[in-house]
């Protein structure tokens, strides 16, 4: 079937050599329309209103500190938005497939989710995943991308070891965000103290500084989901 216009896309990546491999991928196909590139997650809301593409690349990097984790959060709210407000249809590339960050990112609302080095090793790859998303076709993800996010087991052997309490703890926090801790204890009929003493215990096991920081390991990790 011959496409009567074609795909607007935008790219969002904050590395210019990610950018340019993405154009240079996608320009090759001559059914996919490059109209705008940005670096923030600003700028794909920006550019989002703006063009109206049919389909918006967000690129993730590598995230290997706390310092850095709110990225992950932010990226889950700019796709709700995109997808809420703009009526955008999103495909993330990640340098990560971790379980917990696919289930999160599509748990937003993206449309599809790909390694990046998948999609610059393969730009017939990259050009088809967003033809099938602008046509509403199957979820584009690899085999081994699926097997990582539909099959049990763990995908990595450091995974550090939560007790199941600990878990339903952060599950908690994540589930009701707009509750203070007094009141997350109470929920689960715990003293504060308590909660507090297993909340030091998961940062410590997570090595992270605070529990905002231990909340994008659970993430990261598959431990905590983010129902919508």
């Amino acid at each position: 079937m011959i496409m009567s216009r074609k795909i607007r896309v935008v790219v969002i990546d904050d590395q210019e050599v990610v950018r340019i491999g993405v154009r240079a991928a996608l320009e090759r196909n001559g059914r996919i329309e490059i109209v705008a590139e940005g670096t923030t997650e600003a700028d794909a809301l920006r550019l989002a209103n703006a063009h109206h593409p049919d389909v918006l690349l967000l690129g993730l990097n590598t995230i290997n500190n706390a310092k850095l984790a709110h990225r992950h959060l932010s990226a889950f709210d700019t796709i709700r938005r995109l997808v809420k407000d703009c009526q955008t249809k999103v495909l993330v590339l990640s340098r990560h497939g971790q379980k917990g960050l696919m289930h999160t990112m599509l748990h937003a609302g993206a449309s599809g989710f790909m390694l990046k080095d998948e999609a610059m090793n393969s730009c017939e790859g990259l050009a088809q995943a967003v033809v099938d998303i602008f046509r509403k076709r199957k979820l584009p993800m690899s085999h081994s991308l699926y097997e990582k996010l539909f099959l049990p087991g763990p995908e990595i052997d450091d995974v550090p070891r939560l007790t199941k309490r600990r878990i339903e703890i952060m599950q908690a926090i994540a589930d009701n965000p707009h509750l203070t801790l007094a009141q997350v204890a109470d929920l689960l009929g715990i003293a504060e103290s308590t909660l507090r003493n297993n909340l030091s215990a998961v940062t410590r096991a997570l090595d992270t500084p605070n529990v905002n920081g231990a909340m994008i390991e659970c993430l990261r990790l598959g431990l905590v989901r983010i129902c919508t």
